[in-house]
């Protein structure tokens, strides 16, 4: 199997374990410091491997704007798609992050060049009927309806995802792939830091880490493994390719919300859940070639 494969195969699982601790993290301390916790636990972890990269990395004045770009984008899709998970369900938040290959697949066509058949584009059409279907708790005709709790958050960061992927994708390819996630990771903790030590939350660390460590721990550990995964896969494979085997975990992340967390559904959101599921993994299956 293709390394790229695989690498996009362990983000997928990665991502599907990872979310599932993070919506228990966001919700027991709050997305600011989930965030905190999966950034710093990156940022320290990673920089034994990439001291050499940070001096190399900076000299390039044409390297600036990626970095900084890269940087801000990865703190705010963490902020609005934390946010998303900790007011929504997974069953219904995961399959919203559907949206994400959409915008990874759009970049990668219209900057990268990435092209693929003409059915593949078809389906996205379907995504969206699926993830419609999904998120509408209760409708009583297209005007008015009442949309899931924490779905105007996810969609906003599943928009977002999407151009991380894609960016992560360049500077991965521009630096290397470990660097790009220190660098990402080490300036969201910077920033959550500073967010935290202005609300006065410092003294909850110790707290935090008392009372919570297994999670926080699991988050963290399976958030960085995913991303380091899927930034190497994007060095080996298309971005687009990488972004559609990677985003299996909506299947797998929807399964755990419905089976552990015990999320109740109605019929119509149950079949927007499987046809949103089997139109990523057949987009998925088709763009991979």
């Amino acid at each position: 199997m293709n390394l790229g494969v695989i690498f996009a195969l362990g983000a997928l699982l990665g991502w599907s374990f990872g979310d599932f601790s993070i919506q228990k993290t966001v919700r027991a301390i709050g997305n600011v410091r989930a965030i905190f916790y999966i950034s710093i636990t990156g940022g320290i972890l990673l920089l034994p491997f990439i001291w050499r990269e940070i001096i190399p990395a900076f000299s390039s004045h044409s390297n600036v704007p990626l970095i900084i770009f890269a940087c801000l984008l990865v703190l705010v899709t963490a902020l609005a798609n934390f946010e998303g998970l900790k007011l929504g369900k997974l069953s219904v938040v995961m399959p919203v992050n559907g949206v994400e290959l959409l915008i990874a697949i759009g970049l990668a066509s219209l900057i990268s060049g990435e092209r693929y058949d003409p059915y593949v584009y078809a389906l996205i059409f379907v995504v969206l009927a699926g993830l419609l279907l999904t998120t509408t708790k209760s409708y009583k005709n297209f005007i008015n309806f009442k949309i899931e709790k924490g779905v105007a958050w996810a969609l906003t960061g599943a928009v977002l995802l999407g151009v991380s992927n894609y960016t992560i994708g360049l500077t991965s390819r521009t630096f290397s792939p470990i660097f790009s996630i220190w660098l990402t990771h080490s300036v969201a903790a910077i920033a959550t830091f500073l967010i935290m030590l202005k609300r006065k939350e410092i003294s909850a660390i110790r707290d935090d880490l008392k009372n919570h460590f297994n999670i926080i721990a699991a988050q963290s550990l399976l958030d960085n493994l995913a991303w380091i995964s899927f930034a190497y896969a994007t060095t080996l494979i298309p971005i687009g390719i990488a972004t559609t085997i990677s985003e299996g975990y909506l299947a797998l992340g929807a399964i755990l919300g419905m089976t552990i967390n015990k999320e109740k559904l109605r019929r119509h959101q149950l079949f927007g859940v499987a046809l949103t599921i089997i139109s990523v993994l057949l987009l998925s299956w088709l763009s991979g070639g």
